[in-house]
């Protein structure tokens, strides 16, 4: 067994429950037995492969700006199932843990329900939710009864026009379908993952596009749930023209409706604009939709990813209650050529306070220019 020695450094911000991702050291060919911080705690650490590289993921606690921590990992010989490392220093309900029922996945983050992944072939297409708050209330609203906007379930992937055929919107006889063909879940001490193939085909079920999606849990605080979303579509039918259309994002959320501005609460954007008058249709990094929930204040930040094409992204959000970032309809339809494809990147945090309560900014820095890490 041999030792090596990871620096983290904040850099100029303070962190909190950040999420680290080391590239594997280019030297090594062991696998990692354990993680140790400075007082030689056991530190909980998982390993996977992303973008083809591996990498050791981490959540690391807090660090004040300008400072380091130096932390032990220990290597051996590989040829121990990677699983078992990856799961070190993990009980039993500890971690990201998903749990597979017909239909759906049950996200559960240290044995407390989180959220679910419904796939119900009877729905048009799939969605996250309900999003529960540590006292039990959802952050987005899921409302199968309502007749105002009843196609925003949640937290949802759609876009208005493919090819002609309404993939967000639900027409009756006309709307397209978005249909799972695999899925594979991981659970872990860091994080868990969905990862589902999928079809979008029009009412008919003449084949469209595909796509596949990954949604990654994080294992960060109960009032500070960090989920990522990784979603590609594929051009395998043919070329595919993405209309332009405001009923689109792709990523469509739905708040609680405790928490749309027309009820109390407020729409925030990264340059501080407040409300639908400021915000609809401008570009920004982020977006942040906070009110009332549970006798206090939470809120969900959508965060745009650097490489996205058209970023920041311009934002389609409403005092009714839903928050998309849109560049179609801003900016005009993509075309996908037969074979290429279209990849999309976006992070959810789902926190309790307002906006600046829960530092939201912060948050995005995080995810855009997280804590610096180097062997040494």
């Amino acid at each position: 067994m041999q030792e090596r020695r990871l620096r983290i450094s904040a850099g100029p911000h303070a962190r909190r429950r950040v999420v680290l991702k080391v590239d594997w050291p280019a030297d090594e060919a062991g696998d990692i037995a354990e993680v140790r911080d400075e007082a030689g705690r056991a530190v909980p650490f998982q390993v996977a492969e992303a973008d083809g590289r591996r990498v050791l993921h981490l959540v690391v606690d807090d660090i004040p700006a300008g400072e380091e921590r130096v932390w032990t990992v220990r290597f051996e010989p590989q040829g121990r199932p990677e699983e078992a490392a990856s799961l070190a220093g993990a009980g039993d309900t500890d971690g990201v843990v998903m749990v597979t029922r017909q239909d759906q996945v049950e996200v559960v983050i240290d044995g407390q329900l989180f959220t679910f992944y419904v796939f119900d072939p009877a729905v048009a297409k799939p969605f996250l939710g309900p999003l529960l708050h540590p006292g039990g209330e959802s952050w987005t609203r899921l409302d199968f009864a309502t007749r105002e906007h009843p196609h925003h379930r949640s937290v949802w992937l759609g876009i208005g026009d493919v090819n002609g055929t309404d993939t967000w919107n639900e027409p009756a006889g006309r709307f397209g379908w978005q249909r799972q063909t695999a899925i594979r879940c991981t659970s872990g001490p860091v994080f868990g993952t969905i990862q589902t193939e999928n079809v979008w085909t029009d009412f008919d079920g003449r084949p469209l596009m595909d796509d596949v999606r990954t949604w990654t849990f994080y294992r960060t605080e109960a009032g500070r749930r960090v989920v990522d979303i990784d979603f590609t579509l594929y051009a395998r039918y043919g070329d595919v023209t993405l209309g332009r259309t405001k009923e689109a994002g792709p990523l469509g959320v739905r708040v609680a409706d405790s928490i749309k501005a027309d009820a109390g609460g407020v729409i925030t954007n990264a340059y501080g604009a407040i409300g639908e008058a400021e915000c609809w249709g401008r570009r920004a990094h982020w977006c942040d939709y906070s009110g009332p929930l549970g006798g206090g204040m939470a809120g969900i930040a959508v965060m745009d990813h650097p490489e996205n094409d058209g970023y920041p992204t311009h934002w389609h959000v409403r005092d009714y209650g839903l928050m998309a970032p849109n560049n179609l309809f801003f900016r005009g339809e993509v075309h996908i050529p037969a074979g290429g494809s279209r990849r999309y990147r976006y992070r959810l945090y789902f926190h309790d306070g307002d906006v600046h309560a829960a530092g939201v900014a912060q948050a995005y820095l995080d995810y855009v220019h997280p804590p610096q890490a180097a062997w040494v």
